[in-house]
């Protein structure tokens, strides 16, 4: 975490050999394989290659079934596997190239903002592949939803200095707004009024300084109706893409387009139920939790 300028991709930089240290040094630990991902990284593909080829060259042990299901697994379905990478949007291109560095024998990620360029679904994606992941991850990010859902330890870059906090990132905000002082003044506050115990006797346990309720934490409340928010907007652009496919498919040009804009529609179709099925969820949550 940090300001613009503060130093968060310098630090990654440094970590990947990227950019040269002013002073000091570091080391990394035994046997550790460090891979890099740059904001700009899908500018190192092949943009003649075309994304079946390009990642059987970086595995070719694995059979087109597995390739494809790989690919499948980053939202590349159909005939995608078959589009060159130069044709790609931004979104495509930077989830194509984070399957190609999640597929590298590494073990320690550099990630300067991964979401970039990213929607919803496919952010999920990445979220979910990370998670699995079993060695160490070091990502600077702006998607407040990602580093809460990622993020295990925050560092907070600023004044040339690094301060580590654990926890997640709502974690983070809770011990900046005063949280951690807080909680200790309460707890200070109710071991004094505790009477001592006699004859033996365990001290009776303290009652909890948060009264039980099902009310979200404020901060998390926040980031749910932010992310309520961008499912409503990812809905009405699935809608919209729908109503496209249907329309192109009234106009017969080829059988094989045919083909192409029929499976476009089905993809856009298992993407809305997710969709929905999301946007429910977050409903029913925030409305029982009042």
């Amino acid at each position: 975490m940090g300001v613009n300028g503060a130093g968060k991709s310098t630090l990654i930089k440094l970590f990947a050999g990227q950019e040269p240290l002013t002073a000091g040094e570091f080391k990394l630990g035994h046997n550790v394989e460090p891979d890099y991902f740059a904001q700009d990284q899908y500018k190192e593909l092949d943009q003649e290659a075309r994304i079946l080829d390009d990642l059987g060259e970086l595995a070719p042990a694995s059979t087109q079934t597995q390739l494809r299901s790989l690919l499948g697994c980053f939202l590349f379905s159909g005939d995608d596997v078959f589009k060159r990478i130069g044709v790609l949007s931004g979104g495509e291109r930077n989830r194509y190239a984070l399957l190609k560095m999640l597929l590298h024998p590494a073990n320690f990620l550099l990630l300067d903002e991964p979401t970039n360029h990213l929607d919803l679904r496919a952010k999920d994606v990445l979220l979910e592949a990370l998670m699995k992941y079993t060695g160490t991850v070091v990502f600077v990010s702006h998607d407040r939803y990602f580093i809460d859902n990622l993020a295990t330890r925050v560092f907070e870059i600023g004044d040339g200095k690094v301060e580590i906090y654990p926890g997640n990132y709502e974690d983070y905000l809770w011990r900046k707004q005063g949280g951690a002082a807080e909680l200790q003044a309460q707890s200070a506050k109710t071991a004094g009024v505790l009477p001592p115990p006699t004859n033996g006797d365990q001290p009776p346990a303290a009652e909890s300084a948060e009264p039980k309720s099902k009310r979200l934490n404020p901060i998390k409340r926040k980031q749910m109706e932010d992310r309520l928010h961008e499912v409503e907007k990812e809905i009405a652009r699935a809608e919209a893409a729908i109503a496209r496919c249907e329309t192109q498919l009234q106009s017969f040009v080829s059988a094989e387009e045919t083909q192409c804009q029929s499976q476009e529609l089905a993809r856009q179709k298992t993407d809305l139920q997710g969709l929905m099925k999301d946007w429910e969820e977050l409903s029913g949550t925030l409305e029982t939790t009042g």
